[in-house]
């Protein structure tokens, strides 16, 4: 008896051992860091990678582009991907550089920045130009740069309605920040109104909407995918003569309209292929396809061309890796 109990315990301790030692080789899931704007595309990639490779669910967080980048780019031992809200600024190149990094930049869907009003206030078109004048910190007048004194619509244009000016938009740590200065920002200088015309909200589009319907003439700035879900009761301003809708963020001819972007480490890929793996399950049919998963979640998806150039990029990515 004594014996058999013997052989029972070592039979079960090497089951442990083998259990244990598994678990702690295991490969690490892939952590992807950046845009708040792309999270929920990102997240969504996650769980299908997990369900088709059998690897640990990559762990996806929402910090922003700026400080995404920051971490991706501050060491090889940092996050496997970074998703964007813009592509990578040269300083930004420069410093994985410096730190040895290797990367693979991929275009993995567009969006756009859609300016939204209370359906029970009165709708009206703008331009970029008119976001300039209303926004910027500095404008352009009689020759030379002056601040931004711009109380009301309608000291902007005489078709306006005499509503405040009272924009709820992205902070300075969002990518999301850095393409509206890009679009609208002239030569007067890279910074949007600080006295209460432009305010700063969190990264949560929900809070923007909830603010937007419960304070009359306010407007605010949201991603088209947010606007998406709740169009039934909300107005989005037409810009340059656009209103934001699928197509005319496909095609980019909405003025505020964006490509978003995964870029991935690419030192000693090899080993490291789940990175690759991710990126072949974003690109693929199934999730940014016109039906696919992503669109769902109100991504436009890259027209057919685009996604070819990606996908072609990610394979000439795979055939260099040793076999």
């Amino acid at each position: 008896m004594r014996n058999y109990r013997e052989k029972f315990g070592v039979f079960w301790f090497f089951i442990f051992l083998s259990f244990f030692t598994q678990k702690t080789t295991a490969a690490p899931p892939l952590r992807i860091v950046g845009s708040s704007a792309v999270f929920p595309f990102a997240a969504s990639v996650a769980e299908h990678f997990r369900y088709k490779t059998h690897e640990p669910t990559p762990i996806v967080e929402a910090i922003g582009t700026g400080a995404g980048v920051k971490l991706f780019c501050g060491s090889l031992k940092g996050p496997d991907a970074v998703i964007t809200s813009r592509p990578f600024t040269i300083a930004e190149k420069k410093k994985c550089q410096t730190e040895d990094i290797n990367f693979e930049e991929f275009t993995i869907g567009q969006d756009g920045l859609v300016l939204i009003q209370d359906k029970r206030d009165i709708p009206f078109s703008l331009t970029l130009n008119d976001l300039n004048l209303a926004l910027a910190e500095k404008i352009f007048q009689d020759g030379a740069c002056i601040k931004n004194t711009h109380k009301f619509w309608n000291t902007i244009g005489k078709e306006f309605p005499s509503y405040p000016i009272r924009v709820l938009g992205p902070a300075p740590t969002s990518g999301t920040y850095e393409v509206l200065i890009e679009k609208i920002v002239t030569s007067c200088g890279p910074h949007l109104r600080r006295d209460g015309a432009y305010i700063e909200a969190p990264a949560n589009e929900n809070l923007i909407v909830q603010k937007v319907l419960h304070t009359p003439q306010t407007i605010g700035i949201v991603t088209f995918s947010f606007y998406d879900q709740n169009k039934h009761r909300l107005n989005a301003f037409s810009v340059n003569g656009n209103f934001p809708s699928f197509e005319s963020i496909q095609k980019r001819t909405y003025s505020l309209s964006r490509p978003l972007f995964l870029y991935i480490k690419t030192n000693d890929l090899s080993r490291h292929i789940a990175r690759l793996n991710y990126v072949f399950e974003f690109l693929s049919q199934r999730a940014n396809g016109e039906e696919g998963y992503l669109s769902e979640k109100g991504l436009i998806p890259l027209s057919p061309e685009e996604q070819e150039t990606m996908l072609k990029r990610a394979q000439n990515l795979q055939m260099e890796i040793p076999s």
